[in-house]
């Protein structure tokens, strides 16, 4: 596995030095990766969409298996929002590099650093509470499951 850089500072050095200091083609590479971020939250906040529209056909029916059905989807539910709320505010909100104030390229280059990765960080808290918030669901599903077993 090869080496990563430690710093914002160090990878916009690596960067700059990379690109001879074209800064069009080190934002370009840097906007692309904020792409692959934002597909991702795309994909995202479809599974908690899913995950929202199926609760509207099976959640009564896993709530009334019992109390740690009903419990399980709603936690799971709760969860479920807040990684679509993550995801929402943390890496699908606008913010226009444009819009900043005027700066040298090798500031410009760690701005757009730090903002990908606050955005490469609220993308894994999404996906990490996302799938507590999945686990619990399937395990509300598997309660009415088991709830449902012919007796021996």
């Amino acid at each position: 596995m090869s080496e990563r850089a430690v710093s914002v500072d160090e990878e916009a050095e690596h960067l700059l030095d990379l690109y001879a200091g074209n800064g069009p083609a080190i934002m370009d590479a840097i906007q692309r990766q904020m792409g692959i971020l934002a597909g991702r939250a795309q994909m995202l906040l479809q599974l908690a969409g899913l995950t929202i529209t199926v609760t509207g056909f099976s959640g009564a029916s896993i709530a009334h298996s019992g109390r740690l059905g009903a419990i399980l989807i709603v936690s799971g539910l709760v969860l479920v929002l807040v990684a679509a709320s993550i995801t929402m505010v943390g890496i699908l909100r606008v913010q226009w590099t444009t819009s900043l104030a005027p700066m040298a390229l090798p500031e410009a280059v760690r701005r757009a650093l730090r903002l990908r990765d606050e955005k490469t960080t609220a993308y894994g808290r999404a996906l990490s509470v996302l799938v507590v918030g999945l686990a619990l669901y399937v395990s509300s599903v598997a309660v009415l499951l088991l709830g449902n077993l012919p007796p021996h």
